[in-house]
């Protein structure tokens, strides 16, 4: 139940994020996962998601 509760929330959240003209994606450097979200008013944001 829980797998389509997220799978639900992934369509949502994503439908959200590009209405609100953001683009997300991820990248390798260093051995180290990033995730790097850039929006049209607010700027870019990146995080650490873990290891490649």
């Amino acid at each position: 139940m829980s797998r389509l509760a997220d799978r639900l929330l992934a369509r949502i959240v994503h439908k959200t994020t590009v209405h609100a003209g953001c683009s997300t994606f991820t990248y390798c450097r260093d051995k180290v996962k990033y995730s790097r979200t850039c929006c049209l008013n607010e700027g870019c944001t990146e995080k650490k998601i873990g290891k490649c």
